[in-house]
């Protein structure tokens, strides 16, 4: 492990790891499962709750990691903050891990729909009411396009574009920076080889607000960190993550257009 993390980088136990995890994702639950409904009752779309309930956390994460170097002790550069959260350019072989990551990171949830779908059906893990039926697993994918999208018309409103392309930044590069760039080094310090495997279980429950997709998400949540933890580079779990969450934009970008309708 670079000399630059280890010099200043303290171990995170099993124990803390559980808070580092456990506090976003009952910020995120809360905000899903109580404020969104909350919002819906005053006669907010659902577009909107959902942005602003799931893009506060996500600042929050992108802060978060940038305090916490420097609490470490590191000097605020962009040198000494990006070798501390491994953000590296890809070289070489590491391109096959990182096309592999993308495929895997963005087929995976398509592939294992099915697998979804049972999940959803159970009652453990049956969606909220108040879910669109885009994110329903349970849902014809098709019936979530459309001119009308999470409660808001789509058609020539590109405000929705740009404030969906500043949510998804910053959650692609908050949890990228958080979960794979700060934890995952102290947890490697902790747990040694085993630490993907506990980071990625423990990445997975963080999304328990939508755990009707956890068997989809499951590929994704242990290659992401076996692979940031392998390469010692966050940078390719940036761009996988982007296959995933990105695919949202383009659907936006085709509803503003009108081309779904």
């Amino acid at each position: 492990m670079d000399t630059i993390q280890t010099s200043k980088t303290k171990p995170m136990p099993f124990r803390m790891s559980l808070i580092f995890f456990g506090v976003p994702a009952a910020i995120v639950g809360t905000g899903f499962y109580w404020g969104i409904p909350l919002l819906d009752r005053i006669g907010i779309p659902f577009f909107w709750s959902y942005n602003l309930l799931m893009g506060i956390p996500a600042v929050m994460m992108f802060i978060a990691p940038f305090i916490a170097c420097r609490m470490e002790g590191f000097p605020f550069t962009r040198k000494e903050i990006g070798a501390r959260l491994r953000l590296k350019p890809i070289k070489g072989k590491d391109w096959l891990w990182t096309a592999g990551l993308f495929l895997v990171f963005g087929a995976g949830p398509l592939v294992l729909g099915f697998a979804n779908r049972w999940l959803a059906s159970t009652q453990l893990f049956t969606p909220p009411d108040f879910l669109p039926a885009l994110l329903d697993p349970r849902a014809n994918v098709a019936s979530g396009l459309g001119d009308e999208f999470w409660g808001i018309s789509l058609r020539g409103n590109w405000w929705a574009f740009w404030v969906e392309l500043i949510v998804v930044f910053f959650n692609i590069f908050g949890e990228e920076l958080w979960w794979r760039g700060y934890i995952l080094p102290r947890q490697e310090l902790a747990q040694g080889k085993r630490a993907w495997a506990v980071h990625g279980i423990l990445w997975l429950l963080f999304h328990v607000h939508q755990r009707w997709n956890w068997l989809g998400m499951l590929p994704g949540a242990l290659l992401t960190p076996f692979v940031a933890s392998r390469l010692k580079n966050t940078t390719p779990a940036i761009i996988a993550h982007w296959a995933n969450n990105g695919l949202l934009l383009v659907v936006i970008v085709l509803g503003i257009l009108g081309i779904t309708s």
